[in-house]
């Protein structure tokens, strides 16, 4: 399968790219300052927390929350909140990938890492705050479906979904084989496998969030998850890649040996042919929508031929 020309980001992309990244901006404060039941200045977990959940991102699962809500004609209204919590999952993992224990990363988006400013405890322990509040407020939807939030069935539909793409089919084990597999032992099948559970996971959860909030039939589903698998595997391949720059541009310094990763498999050039096909899959898995799939294939390859 051949690689699929890029034409430049539409203004319709480009609008909803920095409108979701706006509202998720906006909302995320507020959203975790609502669990914190009081206010005490010895308490160093809120200002912890906060830190790393308000760590400039990309906003790129809960963009995909959006974009595969909007398919299904879903209001974006209805789709910021469940995006946060997705991305209050993302922020904890990679509080947990930074730790000595873990890739011993020193610094995260060019800041030092939130083990390096606040210590390996509450690294820890904000991790499991921020696990925690993503289903809280998933939870907390389905109780208040009547004031604006979701139907206790859409809820639970989601917090199932998040637990399958936290833990062992999903974040928590691609993590543990990523950290069990060398880089010079790694087989292209287990390297699939880290980073189909590692990345891939939360991008198929954040798409099947918007899908399932739009009602989509199981066929319509099947096709978001085969997208959202393959931009999450080449995202993560196009992150590999970037990491071969300088840390002063990827961002993120690590003192953990080599971690298994498709460049250093395949090399630089293998890599690249990889996210092609990979995009150009994602691409097909979408022509079922026909022109409605427009900013899911704009989106797909703007992740591919990013440069940061």
């Amino acid at each position: 399968m051949g690689d699929v020309a890029a034409p430049p980001v539409s203004s319709a992309l480009s609008h909803l790219l920095g409108e979701v990244r706006a509202a998720v901006d906006a909302r995320l404060p507020a959203l975790l300052a609502a669990d914190t039941p009081s206010k005490d200045p010895g308490d160093p977990l809120p200002s912890a927390a906060r830190e790393a959940l308000l760590s400039p991102g990309k906003r790129v699962r809960p963009v995909l929350v959006v974009l595969a809500g909007e398919l299904f004609g879903v209001p974006r209204a209805r789709l910021v909140d469940v995006g946060c919590a997705i991305e209050m999952v993302h922020a904890a993992s990679l509080v947990l990938d930074d730790l000595p224990s873990m890739d011993d990363a020193t610094l995260r988006r060019g800041k030092p890492a939130l083990h390096v400013t606040h210590g390996e405890a509450n690294a820890i322990l904000v991790a499991v705050t921020l696990l925690a509040r993503a289903f809280g407020l998933i939870a907390e939807a389905g109780l208040h479906a009547r004031r604006g939030g979701l139907p206790a069935s859409a809820a639970l539909d989601l917090v199932s979904r998040l637990a399958d793409a936290s833990g062992l089919a999903g974040l928590a084990s691609g993590q543990a084989l990523d950290l069990a597999t060398d880089a010079a032992s790694a087989t292209f099948d287990r390297l699939e496998t880290i980073h189909a559970r590692k990345t891939g996971a939360l991008f198929v959860a954040s798409a099947e969030f918007g899908a399932v909030l739009g009602g989509a039939r199981e066929k319509e589903l099947a096709a978001m998850r085969s997208y959202a698998r393959n931009v999450g595997l080449a995202f993560q391949i196009v992150d590999d890649l970037l990491e071969q720059a300088p840390a002063r541009e990827s961002g993120k310094s690590a003192r953990r040996a080599p971690a298994p990763a498709f460049v250093r498999h395949v090399g630089v050039d293998g890599a690249r042919s990889l996210v092609a096909e990979l995009t150009a899959h994602a691409v097909e898995s979408i022509g079922t929508f026909g022109k409605k799939g427009i900013l899911l294939r704009e989106f797909a390859l703007l992740l591919r031929d990013r440069k940061n």
